[in-house]
């Protein structure tokens, strides 16, 4: 059976940016919104699971592609589904379009994995509540999610801080926008006046907990591309890209 789920999101004027654009961090928490809602609504999100397989989802990578961002006053039809499903991982994909509008306004791909909650060790999908008859789609867009392989050192550190309780979700670690608003921080708004963004991308290597001390690197990949990090107590946390094209 097909599975899907379908939300609309008025643009309010909190969630976007100082042009009045959907902003980037809002952008991937309307994605991980969607994301949350889509697994409530096939009885596989992470309180039911667990409740009931003491398991959780474990986002793995998100990345947006856009084409033109939404304006403060719009309203965006979303619609949420399966691509893959196998094994540890599944991956789901989520299409917003401007109410009225048959053409998307951008795209989101994640991918996710099972872990048991005791053990932090990976779960098979098929140990834990998820719909035996699940049906997949196929794609809207083709894109598939970048190698980032990049390496920085400590001429590439914007500047370090700490996570707070503020960052920190249900599953009692950073939660995965948390991120993505550290990255925008090492920016500034002279580049988002310069620039549209196009496509970003989050991987996420290792949890972090409130009161872990952080820092953040950014570095050029050529032209249109950065690269960003976010390290802790050692670890890299994620790895990040956007990639951008200067404002006609």
């Amino acid at each position: 059976m097909k599975y899907d789920f379908r939300k609309s999101f008025d643009i309010s004027y909190s969630r976007c940016d100082r042009w009045l654009n959907l902003s980037l961090v809002d952008a991937v928490l309307i994605a991980q919104e969607m994301n949350t809602d889509y697994f409530r609504s096939i009885e596989s999100d992470n309180l039911t699971v667990k409740t009931r397989n003491d398991a959780l989802w474990v986002l793995a990578k998100t990345r947006l592609h856009f084409y033109s961002a939404p304006k403060w006053g719009d309203t965006v039809d979303a619609r949420s589904y399966t691509l893959k499903s196998r094994g540890f991982s599944t991956e789901i994909e989520s299409v917003f379009k401007k109410q009225g509008s048959e053409d998307p306004s951008f795209i989101a791909r994640q991918e996710l994995c099972v872990i048991d909650a005791t053990k932090r060790e990976p779960r098979r999908i098929e140990t834990i509540s998820y719909p035996k008859d699940m049906e997949v789609e196929n794609e809207a867009f083709l894109m598939r999610f970048f190698r980032l392989k990049e390496e920085f050192d400590k001429s590439n550190l914007v500047y370090s801080d700490s996570f707070r309780l503020t960052d920190i979700d249900f599953s009692n670690h950073v939660n995965n926008v948390a991120y993505v608003r550290y990255i925008v921080n090492a920016l500034n708004k002279d580049f988002f006046e310069k620039n549209t963004v196009s496509d970003f991308e989050i991987q996420y290597r290792h949890e972090c907990f409130e009161g872990h001390g952080l820092e953040v690197y950014k570095k050029d990949v050529d032209d249109h591309t950065m690269d960003f990090r976010i390290t802790s107590d050692g670890n890299t946390a994620v790895d990040a890209r956007i990639v951008y094209e200067p404002t006609c």
